[in-house]
């Protein structure tokens, strides 16, 4: 289950089937239109599990990852099961290709209703046997990731006063653990994007 922040108290978070008119789009004559979701690092894990599970109820799915492979085995996944997706090979600490993924989305299903934060990476290392260059990238990832899939979101959904903006975080952002310097700094910075997320 996916746990939507998007209001500015951690006390306000709703569990998404609780609180999911935040991110239904406008109901015609009764009938519910699908839904258009881009999830980030969508090829494993939380986002690939994620965009199965909305696939499952109609949506259309942006799939955006690194790993072309992975991507294609993803998207193939949701076809076989019925579903619509479209695999982007996209690195999200890269504002400009968040950008152009967003415009081949919206050329293929239309309107994106929902916009999913997902990707992250890190090292799992001593804080003293890490290079700049990896705390760059997991920065980069995670955190500039988060910030890049946010503003090309909100720059569509703002115009159309309609959309959801989902930031997955993770409990690391509250209480670090050993081995994980990289992700865990870069999650203390995701929170203050919830109070930017709901429209």
């Amino acid at each position: 289950m996916v746990t939507v922040a998007l209001r500015c108290k951690r006390n306000e978070a709703r569990n998404i089937s609780k609180r999911e008119a935040w991110c239904d789009p406008p109901v015609s004559g009764g009938k519910k239109p699908p839904q258009v979701v881009v999830i980030t690092g969508a090829s494993t894990g939380v986002g690939r599990a994620t965009a199965i599970e909305f696939a499952k109820h109609g949506a259309k799915i942006g799939l955006l990852a690194r790993g072309r492979s992975r991507l294609e085995a993803a998207q193939a996944e949701i076809e076989s099961g019925g579903g619509q997706a479209l695999g982007i090979p996209t690195d999200v600490a890269d504002a400009a290709a968040v950008e152009r993924a967003d415009d081949e989305v919206e050329r293929k299903f239309g309107t994106i209703d929902i916009w999913v934060n997902n990707a992250m990476t890190t090292v799992f290392s001593p804080v003293q046997e890490i290079t700049p260059d990896e705390f760059k990238r997991a920065t980069e990832v995670t955190y500039l990731g988060t910030v890049y899939g946010t503003m090309a979101a909100l720059a569509r959904m703002l115009s159309r006063d309609r959309g959801c903006v989902v930031q997955v975080g993770s409990a690391l952002a509250y209480r670090s653990i050993p081995l994980q310097s990289p992700y865990c700094g870069a999650k203390t910075r995701d929170p203050r994007l919830h109070c930017i997320g709901s429209l």
